[in-house]
């Protein structure tokens, strides 16, 4: 099995494709498409990766570097709480067939996501790769059980 550095890696392109589909339909004026996408992205974000974040990958940070780890996960709890908010009005966007502000939503999710996936893929998964000790197989486990469900 890869390393839960890997799965959560591939988990984020995974999911920035999604995104991207979603907004490849909004530019065509395929609206019933792009909700379709944005809400299978929105799922595994939201439902998938921000889930197994919180409730495991952080707390074994927060456990393994104490204080020090404080500050990395409150911020990336709190970007994760900024982008649901996004998620929605992106949603409400489509729902209203209203691309332009569907484009700036996107624009600035898309920022939000390179910079917290950046701190998430240099800071937070290689840590765990080594400290876990199953390597962070369970969630990965998890991850990868929740992506086969969405192709299923």
């Amino acid at each position: 099995m890869e390393s839960i550095d890997q799965i959560m890696q591939h988990d984020h392109k995974r999911l920035d494709r999604l995104l991207e589909q979603s907004a490849e339909a909004v530019s065509h004026g395929a609206w019933q498409e792009a909700a379709h996408f944005l809400e299978a992205f929105r799922h595994g974000i939201v439902d998938g990766h921000m889930t197994v974040e919180e409730s495991t990958l952080f707390p074994a940070f927060e456990r393994q570097k104490g204080d020090a780890a404080q500050s990395l996960t409150a911020l990336l709890r709190k970007g994760h709480q900024d982008l649901r908010i996004f998620f929605e009005e992106m949603a409400e966007a489509i729902h209203e067939q209203d691309a332009e502000t569907f484009e700036d939503l996107l624009s600035t999710v898309q920022t939000i996501l390179k910079q917290h996936d950046a701190r998430e893929e240099n800071e937070l998964y290689p840590f765990l790769t080594n400290a876990l000790t199953d390597h962070g197989e369970a969630a990965g486990r998890r991850i990868l059980d929740f992506e086969a469900e969405a192709k299923s």
